[in-house]
């Protein structure tokens, strides 16, 4: 035996015998056998966190929230302003899209709401309340109800920067004489000693798209009323849409 095959056997004896032997070194493994092994690991660390651990808001499953509609509203409106009775007020609609539209005696007809549609002007006024508050007036004067000399109107009361009450009402100049040309509101028609009458609906909401009580001509307010329930048959239930460019102050 040759001194090179002696010492082969020898070393091959030892590591039999010796079982700390070749401890520290690890076989080596085929190329194969070492991607797949490594394949878990990198997968485990390319996932993308949940939503909650992310902070991103994402919901589970990919999605991500819509983005959330910027109205310009330079007055407050409460939470619980939903909650109102008999006329609930929120935030709502896109601003810019409202027209000066009513339609009155609404119904439900096989799933879908009809009504008397009809073409409309309307006007914003804002007039003195008690109490440093304000009443900002939005006027909408019905083609179809000329010849009754009725409107409707939306009242908002600001306070300090918060809408602190909601009303819509249906109003009906009584007084047979002759006022002036330019529409007239309930706060107008008082001022002038004008008889009229005026009936506030037992239900219903307003949906306020733009907001801006303060006196200007690039002040803008749309929104609707809808679900206005009148006792007058005439009008019974009312869906109304007003788009307002300019506000006069009070007493102009």
């Amino acid at each position: 035996m040759s001194l090179a095959a002696l010492a082969v056997c020898l070393a091959a004896s030892a590591a039999a015998q010796n079982p700390m032997y070749g401890a520290n070194t690890a076989p080596a493994a085929p190329p194969e056998t070492v991607a797949a092994s490594t394949a878990p690991a990198a997968a485990s660390t390319t996932t993308a966190p949940s939503g909650e651990a992310s902070g991103r808001g994402f919901k589970v499953g990919g999605a991500e929230p819509k983005a959330k509609l910027a109205r310009p509203l330079h007055a407050v409106i409460h939470k619980d302003a939903a909650d109102w009775e008999p006329l609930s007020l929120r935030a709502g609609g896109v601003p810019g899209s409202a027209d000066d539209s009513v339609s009155l005696k609404v119904v439900k007809v096989k799933g879908l709401m009809k009504g008397e549609n009809s073409r409309a002007r309307s006007s914003a006024r804002l007039h003195k309340g008690k109490k440093d508050s304000r009443w900002l007036v939005i006027s909408v004067y019905p083609k179809s109800l000329e010849r009754r000399r009725t409107h409707f109107e939306i009242r908002l009361r600001i306070f300090e920067g918060f809408v602190e009450e909601a009303e819509a009402a249906a109003v009906t100049v009584t007084d047979r004489r002759r006022t002036s040309g330019r529409p007239l509101d309930s706060f107008d028609l008082r001022e002038q000693a004008i008889e009229y009458e005026s009936e506030k609906p037992g239900s219903g909401q307003i949906v306020v798209a733009e907001l801006d009580p303060r006196p200007g001509a690039s002040a803008r307010n749309s929104g609707r009323l809808e679900k206005a329930e009148f006792a007058d048959k005439d009008l019974g239930f009312v869906n109304l849409s007003w788009s307002v460019s300019g506000l006069k102050a009070p007493g102009k």
